[in-house]
């Protein structure tokens, strides 16, 4: 299984979003062809031979701008995402809360955020003889060395060498040449700006921009999965929210080795 993550939003106090957003899009290493082509087929019939490499972005696509005076892109968003209804996809985000204050990077240790997606990834297909490879939008500097702590935490974490279903080497790509990152970054996207206008308390705005948003999200949410940890106790929800406070704690500081959800 392929396991594309990316980010919208940065948990930075500088930084504009209120509630960032890691997303995961999962899907079997045999689909991998099958859905960059129907990608790319969308692209190419909307915008034509020489628009169809645009990259998926949700920062150019998913704004006001884009719906009011690109009807073409709009086109585009509209199709992409009612494409994923069909596509065998599974989606695990983490909603995080914005830090009033700096997280430490000099921590060895891999962010709450990222531990929390690997662990449903792994659950996800535990039994299995599937393994998933996790590719990482980024050079791995982010951070302060995200490739470090990956490694760190599933060859040196005592959860981390749990994850038997989980390829111990991430892979940190660029997302214009990587459609599952492109996809990632496009649920992420949603998922931001469902959370930051509260959507969830006025799931029908007569806003015509955020209804969109709201649809997209209802996509979104249908591809996700519930799950529960590895002694059935705690549920794993495919939507998780993360408070602010868990930006701070390591996991050793909760009395042992293992990251509650």
């Amino acid at each position: 299984m392929l396991v594309f993550i990316d980010e919208s939003g940065h948990p930075h106090p500088n930084d504009p979003t209120t509630r960032p957003v890691l997303a995961a899009v999962c899907f079997p290493q045999s689909e991998s062809r099958n859905i960059s082509r129907q990608i790319f087929n969308i692209k190419r019939s909307l915008l034509g031979d020489e628009r169809a490499g645009v990259e998926l972005k949700a920062n150019s696509l998913l704004n006001r701008g884009t719906f009011n005076r690109k009807p073409e892109l709009r086109e585009l968003v509209e199709s992409i995402f009612d494409q994923m209804r069909n596509l065998p996809l599974t989606v695990f985000a983490v909603i995080m809360e914005k830090p009033e204050r700096e997280i430490p990077r000099s921590t060895i240790h891999l962010p709450r955020q990222y531990r929390y997606i690997l662990q449903r990834v792994n659950a996800l297909i535990a039994g299995s003889q599937s393994m998933a490879v996790v590719l990482v939008d980024g050079d791995g500097s982010q951070y302060g060395g995200l490739s470090a702590k990956f490694e760190g935490y599933l060859n040196r974490h005592r959860e981390g060498q749990f994850m038997a279903n989980v390829v111990d080497t991430p892979y940190f790509v660029d997302s214009k040449y990587t459609m599952g990152i492109q996809l990632a970054d496009m649920v992420a996207g949603v998922i931001r700006q469902y959370e930051q206008a509260e959507l969830f308390s006025d799931p029908y705005p007569d806003d015509f921009y955020l209804r969109a948003i709201a649809r997209y999200y209802n996509i979104v949410r249908s591809k996700t999965q519930e799950l529960t940890d590895p002694t059935g106790t705690f549920p794993w929800h495919g939507l998780h929210r993360m408070p602010e406070r868990l930006h701070y704690i390591e996991p050793e500081d909760e009395g042992n080795g293992e990251d509650r959800p």
